[in-house]
């Protein structure tokens, strides 16, 4: 995969805040549209229950670490969002090739761990305040950062589906960590007991409101459905189901007021988060699929009062879904990791 050099990238940089060039830039990079994907032995077939687990793994800081944890899940599919290629605070590694890497060392058959990875942002940074004073006097290899699927099953016709936008993006003047890219899905084609099925790993916004994820959540579901005929499907990631807009995340008095009213607004914002009326208008359902317990918690800046986000879903369609898991991520990340047991019906 092509990508920009470093000081094609502070060229950008020095540009952040102008909308013209970051439209052109999201037309014209070859990197924004594209997958990178590797197979690193035969594909293995997928049978009977298949374990499929969502995880943000907040840059992939640790792969080998992180690769225990997906192997020690059983999960056949592993649909990954945050993950760094080629960014200093993660040493310039290329993050889904190092899990996939991993995970096929634990295993002795003859099969290996392949994946499909899109591009979400190129950072144009080191990234957040405490990983740029980590990271101070280094430089980003590739600066990609982006979505993956992770499988020893054959992944087949791998695409980025970019989603909607909302104004500047990340790309705006006062953007926190300024980068050219936006929201992505990775979609991918399994086969389950011969019959193909869809998987997508998505990202949703988190610095929006629940209409914008709503929409962004039909243009995916709109490109799975051209895809599968409406055949079976499992969409899963990081939705940032927050239950409120981010800025009202932060006022903490409005916040312990929700929660008084309401105890389970958000470890299951479902009647708060319109794109759950989407996925159910595209044949999708999650109540089998996911547990009503938070993913993360917000301290807003180092509040005390944490604030526990159901913010990881897996949603099914056309599959029988069955014993839905939370597991801690054991410091590994700021989100837990989700799971599920699917079949054919």
């Amino acid at each position: 995969m092509d990508v920009p050099s470093p000081d094609t990238r502070a060229e950008w940089a020095a540009r952040v805040g102008d909308e013209n060039l970051h439209r052109r830039l999201l037309d014209e990079l070859p990197c924004l549209h594209r997958v990178a994907q590797c197979r690193a032995g035969p594909p293995s077939e997928l049978t009977g229950w298949l374990r499929v687990l969502a995880w943000n793994v907040q840059r992939g800081r640790r792969p080998a670490e992180l690769a225990d944890l997906l192997h020690a899940s059983g999960a056949g599919v592993c649909l990954l969002s945050e993950l760094d290629d080629g960014m200093a605070r993660t040493q310039n590694e290329n993050i889904a090739d190092s899990i996939a890497d991993s995970i096929a060392t634990h295993t002795a058959a003859d099969t290996g761990t392949g994946y499909a990875f899109g591009v979400e942002f190129i950072e144009l940074g080191l990234g957040d305040e405490a990983e740029q004073r980590a990271a101070a006097g280094q430089r980003n290899d590739r600066g990609l950062h982006g979505n993956a699927i992770v499988s020893s099953a054959h992944l087949g016709d791998p695409v980025v589906v970019r989603l909607p936008q909302s104004g500047p993006g990340w790309f705006a003047v006062d953007s926190p960590q300024p980068r050219v890219g936006g929201r992505v899905a990775v979609l991918a084609t399994v086969v389950l007991e011969g019959v193909p099925v869809e998987v997508a790993s998505i990202h949703l916004e988190n610095r929006t409101d629940a209409g914008h994820r709503a929409e962004q959540m039909e243009l995916l579901l709109q490109g799975l459905d051209e895809r599968s005929g409406g055949g079976p499907a499992i969409v899963g990631g990081d939705f940032n189901t927050l239950g409120v807009s981010y800025a009202d995340l932060l006022d903490r008095p409005l916040i312990r007021s929700l929660r008084r009213d309401n105890p389970t607004r958000f470890t299951w914002p479902v009647t708060h988060e319109p794109l759950f009326e989407v996925a159910r208008d595209h044949g999708f359902e999650w109540t089998d699929a996911n547990v009503a317990a938070p993913t993360t918690e917000h301290d807003a800046g180092g509040l005390p009062d944490h604030v526990p986000l159901k913010l990881d879903w897996i949603l099914v369609r056309g599959l029988v879904a069955r014993r839905p898991a939370v597991t801690p991520a054991g410091g590994l990340s700021d989100h837990h990791a989700v799971s599920v047991g699917v079949r054919l019906p």
